[in-house]
This record gives C-alpha cells, sequence and structure tokens, in this order.
C-alpha cells in the first residue's frame, strides 16, 4: 500500500466520520476522568459524628454550669447569704434591765444601775497613736494599753466598762472614729455584807453566779434587746437598707420574806458571838412557825458580794441551808414526841437513870457523872439526860425510831428553793449499827441542816403543823403587779395534843433547865440546847464541837422560831454560847416586831440573871 493510502486511513481525532450516504457524522467527544488518589477514600459517615462529640461536650460544659448554680443559688444559698450578711450587717445587743431583788416591806437588797461601756472595732480606727492618746486622760488608761487595744487583730475591744454617763459623753465628745460607747447595766446591794450568802450575785457580764440570784435567774434576768443594720465597709449605717429593732425586755422584780431589819439584827449577833466565843463560824435562822416564811438567813463570816473575787468559798457558803452537822441533843426532841405520840409514854412517866449506859459495844454517858436518879420523861429532856433518852428510844424500838426521824423531815430536803439545799445524812434502817439505837437519838451518827432543825421545832409551835419554809414572798411583774408566791405545803407531824405537852416541855428546858440562858426578859421561851462533837473526815470524832439553840418564842403563841449555832465555841456547851446568843437575836427581833411581853420585863431580867448566877456553867 501506498503512502497516501496509509495516509487517508488515518483521521485525526475528533474528525467527522463520512456516513454511508455521503453525509458526515461528528466524531464522538473524549471525557477525561480524572485519576483517583491512590489509598484515599472519601467517609461521609464522620460529620454527624463530630457534630455529636461536640454536642455532648456542651450539653456536659451546659451541666456543669446550671449545676454549679444550682449549688450555689439553692443548696449553698443560706451559707453564702449567711457570709453576705455578715459583711453588711451589724447586730448590736442590749441587755435587759435585771429586776430588782427587794425584802418584805420594799427594802432594796440588789438592784441595776443603768451606766455605760466604751468599746472599739480596731478595723475602723484610723489612727490608733493619735486615738490612744486622747482617751488615756478620760478614761485614766495607759497610753500603750490603749494602742494596743487600738491595734487588735479583731473587730471588737472592750476598752473600760461600766463607766459613768459623764465620762461616756466624755469619749463621745472627742468624735473618734472606731470608738463607741453602749449602755450597760451594773448590779448593786445597797446593803453590802447583809444577807450576802442569801442574795447571791452576778458577774459583770450579768451572768448569775450564786443564792437568789442564780436560782431566780430565769425571773430576774429579762430578755435582751437587739439593733440589726446594714453599714458600708466604713461602718456607716446604708440609707433605706433593712432596720431590726428589738427592744429589751426587762426582767421582774422578786420580794423575798426576809426582812432586812430583822437581818441586820441577827448578822450583829452573830459577828458578837463570834468575838464573844471566838467562834470559827457561825449560822442563825429566823422563821414565822406558822406560815414557814423566813425572816433572817445568817452566816459568818460573809462577804461584799460587789467585791466576790475578793472572797472565799467559806465566806461565801449559805451554812444555814447548805450544810449538814450534827445536832447533838437538840435532836432529843424527836424520840420524846414520838413516845409521846406512840402513847408509850406521859410526860410524867418516871424512870430510874443512871449516869451511863450500855448499848451493844458503846457505854453511853452523862455529861456530868451522878448518882442514879428518878426522873420524869420530861425531867429527862429538860436536864438532857443521854441516858435518860436512850432508855426512851430503847422502848420505842429502832424501826419506829426511823420512821419519826423520816416524819419530821430528816433525811430529805424541806422543800425551799434555794441551790445546793442540805438534805441530811440518815441512814438506812438496815445499815443502823448495833448501837445506833444509842447514839442516833442524841443527835450523833446522824447528821441535819439548821434549816431542817428549825423547820422541825417550828412544827411543835405550830401545833403539831409542819410548814414548808419559803424565802419568796411575791414577784412583781413588768406591769407593776405583784403576784404572791403559792401557800406552803402543811403537813402534821403530832397530834396537838402531843405538841401541847412538847411544849411544856421545852419550856422548862429554858426555864429551869440547860437552856437558862436563852431566857428573854418578859417573854417565855421553849427550846432545847445541843452540843455535838465535830466527825473528822477520816472517821470518828476530833476535840471540836458544834453548840447549838434552836427554839421559839412566845411559847403559848409563838410569833418567831430561831435556831443558832456556833462552830468551835469557847465554851464548847450550847447552853453557854448559843442560848444567849439565841436571847439576843430573840429579844431584839420581839422589840422590832411590837410584840408586848407577857410579864414585866425588867422583874424578869433581874429573875434571869440571878438563875444564872446560881447556874453559871451548862453542860449541853
Amino acid at each position: 500500500m501506498s503512502g497516501s493510502a496509509r495516509g487517508r486511513g488515518r483521521r485525526p481525532a475528533g474528525a467527522a466520520r463520512r456516513s454511508g450516504a455521503g453525509h458526515l457524522r461528528p466524531a464522538p467527544s473524549v471525557r477525561r476522568v480524572p485519576a483517583r488518589r491512590s489509598g484515599v477514600r472519601k467517609d461521609s459517615s464522620r460529620s454527624p459524628r463530630r457534630l455529636v462529640a461536640v454536642f455532648v461536650l456542651l450539653a456536659l460544659a451546659f451541666g456543669g454550669i446550671g449545676a454549679r448554680l444550682v449549688m450555689l443559688q439553692v443548696i449553698q444559698y443560706p451559707e453564702f447569704s449567711r457570709l453576705a450578711a455578715a459583711q453588711r450587717e451589724r447586730d448590736f445587743v442590749f441587755p435587759p434591765h435585771r429586776g430588782a431583788i427587794f425584802d418584805r416591806n420594799g427594802e432594796s437588797l440588789g438592784i441595776s444601775v443603768e451606766l455605760q461601756t466604751v468599746f472599739t472595732d480596731p478595723s475602723q480606727v484610723e489612727n490608733a497613736y493619735e486615738a490612744a492618746a486622747k482617751l488615756a486622760p478620760v478614761l485614766r488608761i495607759p497610753r500603750r494599753e490603749l494602742e494596743e487595744k487600738l491595734t487588735a487583730p479583731n473587730q471588737f475591744q472592750y476598752l473600760v466598762r461600766q463607766v459613768s454617763p459623764r465620762k461616756a459623753e466624755q469619749v463621745e465628745a472627742l468624735e473618734l472614729p472606731g470608738i463607741y460607747v453602749k449602755p450597760e447595766p451594773k448590779r448593786m446591794y445597797p446593803g453590802g455584807r447583809l444577807a450576802s450568802q442569801l442574795i447571791g450575785f452576778v458577774n459583770i457580764d450579768g451572768d448569775a453566779l450564786e443564792g437568789i440570784e442564780l436560782q431566780y435567774d430565769h425571773i430576774l434576768r429579762g430578755r435582751p434587746g437587739r439593733m440589726t443594720l446594714e453599714q458600708d465597709p466604713h461602718g456607716r449605717p446604708l440609707p433605706q437598707a433593712d432596720f431590726v429593732y428589738r427592744p429589751a425586755r426587762p426582767g421582774e422584780s422578786l420580794y423575798l420574806t426576809i426582812d432586812k431589819e430583822l437581818q441586820s439584827i441577827t448578822e450583829n449577833a452573830l459577828r458578837q458571838a463570834m468575838i464573844t466565843y471566838r467562834a470559827e463560824a457561825a449560822s442563825a435562822i429566823i422563821m414565822r412557825p406558822r406560815s414557814g416564811e423566813i425572816l433572817a438567813v445568817a452566816n459568818m463570816p460573809d462577804f461584799e458580794p460587789s467585791k466576790f473575787s475578793n472572797s472565799t468559798p467559806r465566806e461565801r457558803r449559805n451554812s444555814a441551808i447548805v450544810d449538814n452537822y450534827e445536832p447533838g441533843s437538840a435532836f432529843k426532841l424527836v424520840t420524846a414526841a414520838a413516845v409521846l405520840e406512840e402513847g408509850i409514854f406521859k410526860p410524867r412517866s418516871s424512870f430510874s437513870v443512871p449516869d451511863e449506859i450500855q448499848v451493844a459495844d458503846r457505854v453511853i454517858h452523862d455529861s456530868h457523872s451522878h448518882a442514879i436518879e428518878e426522873m420524869t420523861l420530861a425531867e429527862i429532856i429538860k436536864d438532857s439526860s443521854n441516858v435518860g433518852t436512850v432508855k426512851l428510844a430503847l422502848e420505842l424500838g429502832a424501826d419506829k425510831l426511823d420512821e419519826w426521824i423520816r416524819r419530821f423531815g430528816f433525811g430529805s430536803k424541806t422543800g425551799l428553793d434555794f441551790p445546793g439545799e442540805a438534805g441530811g445524812i440518815v441512814l438506812d434502817r438496815e445499815d443502823w449499827w448495833g448501837s445506833s439505837i444509842g447514839t442516833v437519838p442524841l443527835g450523833q451518827g446522824i447528821a441535819v441542816s439548821p434549816l431542817q432543825m428549825i423547820s422541825a421545832y417550828s412544827a411543835l409551835a405550830n401545833r403539831g403543823i409542819a410548814v414548808e419554809p419559803k424565802i419568796v414572798h411575791s414577784v412583781m411583774e413588768s406591769d407593776g403587779d405583784r403576784q404572791p408566791s403559792p401557800h406552803a405545803a402543811r403537813n402534821r407531824i403530832v397530834s396537838g395534843k402531843t405538841a401541847r405537852r412538847m411544849v411544856k416541855i421545852l419550856t422548862d428546858a429554858v426555864s429551869e433547865g440547860t437552856g437558862l440562858r436563852a431566857q428573854i426578859p418578859g417573854y417565855t421561851v421553849a427550846g432545847k440546847t445541843g452540843t455535838a462533837q465535830k466527825p473528822l473526815p477520816t472517821g470518828g470524832y476530833g476535840k471540836s464541837y458544834i453548840g447549838s439553840f434552836a427554839g421559839f418564842v412566845p411559847a403559848k403563841k409563838p410569833e418567831i422560831a430561831i435556831i443558832v449555832t456556833l462552830d468551835e465555841p469557847s465554851p464548847i456547851w450550847g447552853g453557854s454560847s448559843a442560848a444567849p446568843t439565841f436571847s439576843a437575836i430573840g429579844a431584839a427581833a420581839l422589840r422590832y416586831l411590837g410584840v408586848a411581853p407577857n410579864s414585866n420585863a425588867e422583874r424578869a431580867a433581874a429573875e434571869i440573871e440571878q438563875d444564872a448566877a446560881e447556874q453559871p456553867q451548862t453542860y449541853d
């Protein structure tokens, strides 16, 4: 084939083909397919997964924020609200006016006076040195001491407490930033030492610590007032901010059964007795037998309640109410009243009485040696025979004696509403020793309080009816109304007949027996002496004694009952130390109360003086 033929056989790309009819048709177009990248393949499912992941992350983020908001605004809201309020709010507490304590006649025994206290917020003090220099001459406090308080790290410091309003005005006139003045009451005791152990005291913060102040604090203290206001960081009140004010409610006042004059009479007599008889301590109570009202309760030594920090625990102790002692022969009234009430003996029943008697392993003696004597029951008590009293107790029996001891109220508290009242120490019957039937009737191996003892004597004075002692006469409420205290509980101990018999026996004990020096010119006194050894802390008895006398006057229609106890007097006998002290208290008290004498006082005084000369020493 020729070259031309080969040339015709080639068609250029894109040339039209000739159709059989001589027509030309266009050549088919050639499409280029882009080459695929080796190893790369497109995944259309990845984009939705990324969206889900983003959504989850956002959801978690917003959920965490929401949870945090719930935590802050719901769960922790009270705490943060409190913190925010603490930053801008300031509380001012106003102490209430404490109720007063009066005697039965309205004489002040404890009152509160309004004074001023100067304090500082060191964070508000601009120049501590300058402020201290200005305050020092006014408050009479060294400048360096004041400067230390003005630069303290806390937000409250007392500078001086309970100063006069005049001095507080001088401080306010200085207009020192961060220095403030607020009212603060101070407790005052106008009587000084008068009835100090009874009234008690409060500390500088107004907290009751002892005595009536403590026992009736819920009545006396009132309710504090409070003011809450909002301040800026510089301590200035915020305008139109919340302001809360609750006024203080003053406490109610107490009227005691105590008579201020009788209290003074009793305390003076005890002071003199401690000097005269060189006693270590002394106590006394005056009570009305018919009502149970305590007119005086005194103890020596005493203390100044406004300076209580300078006193000793013994000086602050109300021993007449809170202490026990072995009563000695004054306790013989229980055995005598019991055998009379049980109908075992009569006052004139006679006994052969030696000067000693064996009881189990103990030999009990009379106070002085004597031959065998014929004595009536009345004489046994009048002359305070130990042996005769033991004979009465043996006839009564241990079980009955224990029953009568408790019937008279020994071994339990009297019911007087006073903190720390002693209930006495009385052994259970099954714990008695063989010799207990010989010692307990004599007031040994048993312990009582002076309050219990005078309550027992008052029961006999009140025709055999015991009246629960009381110390609060009435309560004065905030509106000025006085609400009397409830009537005292009453309980018959012995019959009226037995009470009359015992009054006659006790009258003879004073007019003819061991209580001779308890007589009061112009009046008939009934009572009994007591002398008892003091038990040692290690057991047994030492050579120290408590002398006592308990009785009432006038004997036929008693107005007052009195008990006196002297700790380690000289002479030791109650008839020679406590009995004269009883007489001194009783004579002054009867004059003050206006009780008319039942005989010529001058003639009676001469007779008493003559009797005392004939019987210079009393052995009981």
